[in-house]
Order: structure tokens, then sequence, then C-alpha cells
């Protein structure tokens, strides 16, 4: 989720509030690193997986992100065509896709 964030916003800077009805409490992101630590350090300790687990997982839906942001989200031109999807370096230039983390416990 955070590297589709990143890629459609062209920032990995994220203004991301995610209120909690049970706790009453709001955390709050700005950026999608921290984003993704949160959530694979949860799922951890929350004894969802091991860590190794979660950054493989995270690994895999950064690649799945960046693939599907190079092949649907496109520019359209003003007749309706859109062109033949860029390469995957076109599109990196100087956005850094947002870390996994260690897979260290």
């Amino acid at each position: 989720m955070a590297r589709a964030l990143t890629g459609v916003l062209r920032t990995s800077h994220i203004d991301l509030y995610v209120p909690s009805e049970v706790t009453g409490t709001t955390r709050f992101y700005g950026s999608a690193d921290d984003l993704n630590r949160d959530v694979v350090d949860a799922r951890v300790w929350g004894g969802v997986h091991s860590r190794t687990a979660d950054v493989v997982g995270c690994r895999a839906g950064t690649r799945v992100a960046a693939w599907a942001l190079d092949h649907y989200f496109t520019p359209v031109a003003k007749d309706g065509t859109q062109p033949s999807p860029p390469t995957r370096a076109a599109r990196q230039d100087s956005l850094a896709e947002p870390e996994c983390g260690d897979d260290t416990d």
C-alpha cells in the first residue's frame, strides 16, 4: 500500500492519520517508511507472522505495486489514447521505494 501511495502521490512523504475507535487515539504517519515499519512490527508483535515473513511480504507487495503503477497508472492523452507503459527505470527516477525493514528479529 505504501508503494502505491508514494507512486501515485510522487513523494514518500505522506500525511496519513489512522484513528482507532478501540483506543480513542490516532496514529500519524509522515512517511511511507514509518507506515511500513509499523505494519511489519504490529504483525510480528501480534504473533501473526515472523519478521522475515512480513518483510518478504512487504517487498513482494512493493514489487506488485510498482508493476501496477507502471502498467495501469499512466497518463492519458487528450485524444483518449494511452502511450505504451514506460520501462521500470523511467518510472523510478528520483522516487525511492519505501523500506520494508530488516528481516532479523
